[in-house]
């Protein structure tokens, strides 16, 4: 029987697709099915090299989707020259590191700084970093992004673990853990990013907040934004004015835009 005959047989919510031909999905498609048990860690491989370990949380599925399927120009457009040859890049809301070695497998001589608070993330987004042989290339800060140093709680809902956030409600609280709180200067210690990439549930009112008040100014940026913990126009009229221009991509109830500077600040 036909690899795509299989294929047909298999219910559409339990397809593994958007991979971008990468070797291991036909594995990762075996797991699915038998869900939830043998969910042991798949290796994807693509065909210019980059390594993705994916783990039994389903959100990296969806991940791996977006960095390396049809839709992989929202995390990696077409830049024509804007963006430095060796990037310094800042990755707030880092997770389990497959924005982070995809980012510096696209840019070759780049390095990363991924912020994420989450302690049950690290040892994940490290073993991406390490299976591509890039710990050298990052630096992580386990921590979230504030305007002040400090502590606080990240409350984990039923949205998964990419829905970890410092501003949910209680009553969609399953668990939470404390973290520790970090303003963006102790982040980046001096590092000046050339491309930032926010999705940090509620982080990014912050971010920019921090941003207008400095003089960093990324060459690009992609940033994931949430409507429902701060003011949407609000962040848009900040980047306008810091000299960006914006497209918008995603649905409306968490927008993405993607940010290039490339005018005087007004």
């Amino acid at each position: 029987m036909g690899a795509r005959r299989i294929t047909r047989l298999v219910p559409p919510d339990r397809r593994v697709k958007g991979l971008g031909g990468a070797r291991g999905r036909r594995l990762l498609q075996v797991r699915k099915l038998v869900a939830p048990i043998l969910q042991v860690p798949i290796t994807l491989r693509t065909a210019t090299g980059l390594e993705l370990r994916i783990t039994g949380d389903p959100v990296d599925e969806q991940i791996a989707q977006h960095v390396l399927g049809p839709h992989r120009d929202e995390y990696f457009p077409a830049h024509g020259g804007r963006i430095p040859a060796a990037p310094c890049i800042l990755d707030i809301g880092g997770h389990h590191g497959l924005y982070a070695a995809a980012a510096l497998h696209e840019y070759p001589g780049s390095r990363i700084i991924c912020v994420e608070p989450s302690a049950n993330a690290l040892p994940d987004l490290r073993a991406n970093l390490k299976l591509n042989g890039f710990e050298s290339r990052a630096r992580v800060v386990n921590a979230a992004l504030a305007a002040h140093s400090g502590k606080a709680l990240l409350r984990h809902t039923a949205e998964g673990s990419w829905g970890a956030s410092l501003y949910e409600d209680d009553a969609v609280t399953d668990s939470s853990e404390d973290v520790t709180l970090v303003p963006l200067d102790e982040v980046l210690r001096g590092d000046r990013p050339d491309i930032l990439k926010c999705n940090a549930e509620g982080a990014e009112y912050s971010l920019f907040d921090q941003l207008a008040d400095s003089d960093l100014r990324p060459a690009f940026m992609v940033v994931m934004v949430h409507p429902e913990f701060g003011d949407l126009d609000r962040l848009e009229h900040q980047a306008e004015s810091m000299g960006y221009e914006l497209s918008r991509h995603g649905p409306d109830h968490h927008p993405a835009f993607h940010m290039w500077k490339n005018r005087a600040p007004s």
